[in-house]
């Protein structure tokens, strides 16, 4: 029903604009204007139809057996011209199942179904074709099915085998028998086709390709598999050295591949995909403040000293860059009491330049671990009653 509907049927119950409404939420008795609730007549209380079968003739009044204490932030929504905030007491699973059931939306609620839909998963289709449903939700759902369960522990197994393959390479080669590097090789190569094959299978079963290439998991496993190739391609060619130990290098992002399984991980990766713009200033804060400490801090201690702690500019940039961000190697310090002065102010400056653009990650971290507490919490709740 659309908010023409609404103004254009006349139901028993519908008010002039300036009459109170009365509505009763499980005993609390709220009253506001009709001209309040019409600001939205695409939801239930804004069109006097939707709300009718809620109309109690006898006491004159709308009668809702729901949550009373989530009610106040849905009546605020109207008097506010659409601020829908969560009242702290009321649980968020609680708050946006209210916010459905009065047909409220939002750019919240849009926000926290993108969040859900990604942390679970559930954000695309199922393929049509039932074989191809079932591999999809083989390799894709853990808790679709016990097969699924199993596939996703073998997953789990072989990505953290492949993960401590580079580490035990790395030791010192006398301390490696001389069997270890043919025994590594194997299952690395075993790794790779494992990796590769699920990697082909979800491709082939996904129910939209374009968005199977949009999706953060599906990119970290492209990612993951993209080392052995670019070595397997090099082979006998004369490829530069920086390029094969780059490749190398990738291989550590394989854990990231535990984030398909692993909703805190889950969580850290979209927080970080919706932080971007957060990230970004983070990035240009940290520039510009550390070009301006190596250069005060060069000039600082060349105006005072021929003798000084820093050959160049690019040269302080390493000091700057451990000063601002607090971490102070102590390899390279000014030398002069002008340099010591930069170097003060440098590091308080550090502390607030990176402090505001954290606080901002850290709110989206918040908001959406959030969520995801309150997927657990609902998902116990559904096996408690089930």
């Amino acid at each position: 029903m659309t908010s023409k509907d609404c103004s254009s049927i006349i139901s028993p119950a519908r008010k002039p604009v300036n009459d109170r409404v009365r509505i009763n939420v499980s005993g609390t008795m709220f009253e506001t204007l009709e001209e309040t609730l019409s600001r939205f007549p695409d939801t239930l209380l804004g069109c006097p139809n939707k709300r009718l079968k809620y109309f109690d003739k006898k006491h004159d009044e709308y009668f809702f057996n729901r949550n009373r204490l989530a009610f106040d932030a849905i009546l605020f929504f109207y008097q506010s011209y659409g601020r829908l905030v969560r009242p702290e007491i009321v649980p968020e699973n609680v708050f946006f199942e209210e916010v459905r059931f009065f047909q409220i939306h939002s750019d919240l609620i849009s926000a926290r179904d993108k969040i859900v839909r990604a942390l679970t998963g559930n954000d695309e289709r199922l393929p049509n074709n039932f074989i191809k449903r079932k591999i999809w939700l083989l390799f894709s759902r853990p808790e679709s099915s016990h097969a699924a369960k199993v596939f996703a522990i073998l997953s789990v197994i072989i990505i953290l085998l492949s993960v401590a393959i580079p580490c035990f390479e790395s030791t010192e080669q006398e301390n490696i028998i001389t069997s270890s590097s043919a025994v590594f090789l194997s299952l690395e190569i075993a790794c790779y086709i494992w990796f590769t094959v699920e990697l082909v299978v979800r491709f082939c079963t996904a129910p939209s390709k374009l968005h199977f290439f949009r999706s953060t998991l599906n990119i970290v496993d492209i990612i993951s598999v993209l080392p052995y190739y670019i070595l397997l391609t090099m082979q006998g060619a004369r490829a530069p050295l920086s390029v094969l130990r780059g490749a190398r290098m990738l291989r550590v992002l394989r854990i990231f591949k535990l984030s398909r399984y692993s909703s805190g991980m889950r969580v850290l990766l979209f927080t970080f995909s919706t932080s971007m713009k957060e990230l970004g200033m983070f990035v240009i804060f940290i520039t510009v403040s550390v070009v301006l400490s190596a250069s005060a801090a060069f000039y600082a201690e060349r105006f005072y000293s021929e003798k000084s702690a820093f050959t160049s500019i690019p040269d302080a940039l390493w000091w700057a860059v451990n000063t601002i961000t607090t971490v102070g190697y102590g390899d390279q310090y000014p030398l002069t009491d002008s340099g010591k002065v930069v170097g003060c102010l440098s590091t308080v400056f550090g502390v607030l330049v990176i402090a505001l653009p954290v606080f901002l990650f850290v709110a989206n971290f918040k908001k959406v671990m959030n969520v995801s507490m309150a997927i657990v919490n609902a998902e116990k709740e559904r096996k408690a009653t089930s």
